[in-house]
């Protein structure tokens, strides 16, 4: 190995200039699109996984819309089930003497009454009553045309479910869904048989009025039940060819059909033992991605054959004349000294041309400047990598935040519009480097903020208060010293706790001094807990800032005689108070 590669080391030092030039810019230029492509492969692969997110975030969402709409027609049956006028009708009908005027009565009372609930959902198609004797009652638009020939299967499947809502997919219903229970007498809790209740759910409607995850692509949602589809969104011509089996609750599969590439998400839901899908075209998704990719590619091949070429024309313009040199000194090496006399010298004022008056001299320095050319690329390259990596500012989070708060106030998201305007703010004015002191009135800005993204997640089990005397709001402190507390509270008292968790921040003058409360209801700590968190033993959960360096940087400030303090009780909850000098000037570096 060793001796391949001197052979090959030496190969090239004895190469022409120009060869040498030619061959070390083809290897440079070979290098970067390596690198090019690893990169673009490594963007496919983060844009899978945003794809993902993205994709099972709205299949979530989606599903959960389609359950709840469909939990809204299982409360019109449940309702159907107990009403009185239903209840009496049906144990009316029992009567073999009725008239058929008493048979008219008892259909209108029913067919008025199922009409009335119809009304009350708009995504059923109809509402079928059979008594117990097979006769229908229906009340409601055209239903699926085989909805008659499962008849005795779903009220098979409403006996077995003995009340209970079940729901039922047939074979040929691609856009509809039956909801099925069986109907009891409530009188003297008898509980007897009095017939079943149907209805036809316009499926394909919940899912059309569903938000589309990618506008003007042609992907649909289907949902199964165990290995079976029940239901496909749109002509989806494909969807049996798709391998519908998932292992785990939710993930994503890339599948080929025909030569073409599907990006299918799945979720699956407790609800009636369903599984939703996404499936989107890859293709579609990547076309201009891919489109980009290749435009690249292909710009950078046209710039490697341009340099090639213009190197070569450059390194003949610099080796001509030293080639006509060298040539020229094999004549004298020979003792030819009439060269002189059809020696033509350089027309340039540069290096070749001083090389014509001192050759060994010249010769030097050329080594010199391939040496120094060399180098100088490597740190153009370097230069320009260090370059594109300082260009990554914060204000393209900022922008990027500013988007997602538009889209949401567009879309009205208000909860999300709010989260991300409180994250701005706190983004904002952490990563400032601008101001390392702010006003109390800051600092408890911040900390609204942040509980009001916590609010979010845990809504009623957060309760904040703000006690804040006016005399301290111009006070000066230096930054993040509260945030960090309100954050530890949640961490250690309110994440702990099953029932609410109150979180207070007091902020008041006493004497010169300012005080800085934040206490909380939580567990609390035992003396022995307490005291390894006061020497800072306990390691924090998360990245944040730690009890310990607030007080160092407190103490560091003001002195040994400021600083933070830890009052804690078991089941009593915990309070942190801060003291420091109250001034509304700083005077400190």
């Amino acid at each position: 190995m060793r001796n391949l590669n001197r052979r090959i080391s030496t190969r090239y030092k004895n190469l022409r200039i120009k060869y040498k030039l030619i061959v070390f810019i083809s290897i440079l230029l070979i290098v970067c699109l390596t690198f090019i492509i690893i990169g673009f492969q490594y963007a496919f692969n983060s844009y899978d996984e945003q794809i993902y997110r993205k994709s099972s975030q709205v299949l979530i969402m989606s599903s959960n819309r389609i359950e709840d709409e469909l939990k809204n027609i299982e409360e019109v049956t449940y309702k159907i089930m107990g009403d009185d006028v239903i209840q009496n009708a049906l144990l009316r009908s029992k009567d073999n003497s009725l008239t058929k005027y008493d048979q008219y009565q008892i259909e209108k009372e029913i067919w008025e009454t199922l009409t009335s609930y119809i009304g009350s959902e708009k995504y059923i198609q109809s509402i079928h009553l059979f008594d117990r004797f097979g006769k229908e009652y229906r009340a409601g638009g055209v239903p699926s045309p085989n909805l008659y020939d499962h008849k005795d299967e779903m009220i098979t499947k409403a006996e077995k479910g003995n009340g209970s809502n079940v729901w039922i997919s047939l074979e040929g219903s691609k856009n509809s869904i039956f909801s099925t229970r069986q109907l009891k007498s409530y009188e003297n809790l008898s509980l007897e048989k009095l017939g079943t209740l149907v209805i036809d759910v316009k499926l394909h409607e919940i899912v059309k009025e569903l938000p589309k995850e990618w506008e003007d692509q042609e992907g649909y949602i289907a949902i199964s039940e165990g290995d079976e589809i029940f239901f496909s969104e749109g002509n989806s011509t494909n969807v049996d060819k798709l391998d519908f089996t998932a292992s785990d609750k939710q993930g994503y599969q890339i599948q080929n059909i025909y030569g073409r590439s599907f990006f299918v998400t799945y979720s699956k839901s407790p609800y009636a033992n369903w599984t939703y899908w996404n499936v989107l075209p890859f293709g579609t998704m990547f076309a201009k991605v891919t489109m980009i990719k290749f435009l690249v590619i292909f710009l950078f091949l046209a710039i490697s054959i341009s340099s090639i070429y213009l190197v070569i024309r450059f390194s003949k313009r610099i080796t001509n004349p030293i080639e006509n040199l060298v040539s020229a000194m094999k004549f004298v090496q020979k003792g030819d000294f009439k060269l002189t006399e059809n020696f033509t010298p350089s027309q340039y004022q540069d290096e070749v041309g001083m090389l014509h008056q001192n050759f060994f001299v010249m010769i030097e320095r050329i080594n010199q400047l391939i040496n120094e050319n060399y180098e100088k690329q490597l740190l153009i390259k370097d230069t320009e990598f260090k370059a594109l990596q300082s260009q990554i500012n914060p204000h393209f989070l900022y922008n990027t935040l500013e988007s997602i708060n538009w889209l949401a106030k567009v879309n009205q998201q208000h909860q999300i519009s709010k989260m991300v305007e409180s994250l701005g703010y706190l983004l904002r004015n952490a990563i400032s480097l601008k101001d390392d002191v702010i006003t109390v009135e800051q600092e408890v800005e911040m900390v609204e903020h942040y509980v009001t993204i916590q609010k979010f997640r845990f809504e009623e089990r957060l309760e904040f208060s703000l006690v804040m005397d006016d005399k301290v709001k111009n006070a000066k402190l230096p930054k993040l010293i509260l945030q960090p507390l309100v954050e530890n509270a949640i961490h250690y008292a309110l994440e702990m706790m099953i029932e609410p968790c109150e979180i207070r921040l007091l902020a008041y003058k006493e004497g010169d001094k300012l005080h800085l409360i934040v206490e909380d209801n939580g567990p609390g700590m035992d003396e022995e807990q307490l005291e390894l968190v006061k020497k800072g033993e306990i390691k924090t959960r998360g990245n944040g800032i730690g009890l310990r360096n607030i007080d160092s940087r407190i103490k560091f400030v003001f002195g040994p005689e400021y600083g933070l303090q830890i009052d804690s009780e078991v089941n009593k909850g915990t309070k942190v108070r801060i003291v420091i000098p109250y001034q509304t000037r700083w005077d400190y570096v």
